[in-house]
């Protein structure tokens, strides 16, 4: 049996396993902050590509500018972010110190996993979105 220390991997382990739960518990149990339907959401889409294509035909240039909200969703999707970067760090950092591979691995895993459900939930949603949009822009006759 190897003697080894593997103090970071596991630390990596740990904080990879916290990102990855921090990740499930928001998709499941969230959003946590108030947010618009997603029929308002649509229709706002809707209404502002129309303002915009009306803007742009008159030869018009509309600017917008709009401020960035932080909410708990967004510090919890940032969390979840560090916390997986930081895991695949430490894996990174304890394969460096020859630390068992196996146990640098199961870090990075766990942190690239929690990274990567962020961004099929955000793809997935973003192709609903779209999809939607696209529906009622073809509902009334723009596209």
């Amino acid at each position: 049996m190897d003697d080894r220390k593997s103090t970071i991997s596991f630390l990596g382990i740990g904080v990879g396993a916290v990102a990855l739960m921090l990740a499930l518990v928001h998709f499941w149990a969230g959003p946590f902050s108030p947010k618009p339907s997603l029929e308002q959401v649509v229709a706002e889409k809707a209404v502002s590509i129309r303002e915009a294509t009306v803007a742009a035909l008159k030869g018009e240039v509309a600017y917008s500018h709009s401020s960035k909200n932080y909410d708990t969703d967004w510090v919890v999707s940032l969390a979840t972010a560090i916390l997986g970067g930081m895991a695949v760090i430490l894996a990174v950092m304890g394969v460096a110190l020859k630390e068992p591979v196996r146990v640098a691995g199961g870090a990075a895993v766990l942190g690239v996993a929690a990274i990567a459900f962020q961004f099929a939930v955000l793809a997935l949603a973003a192709l609903v979105v779209v999809i939607l949009v696209s529906a009622v822009l073809g509902a009334l006759g723009v596209g």
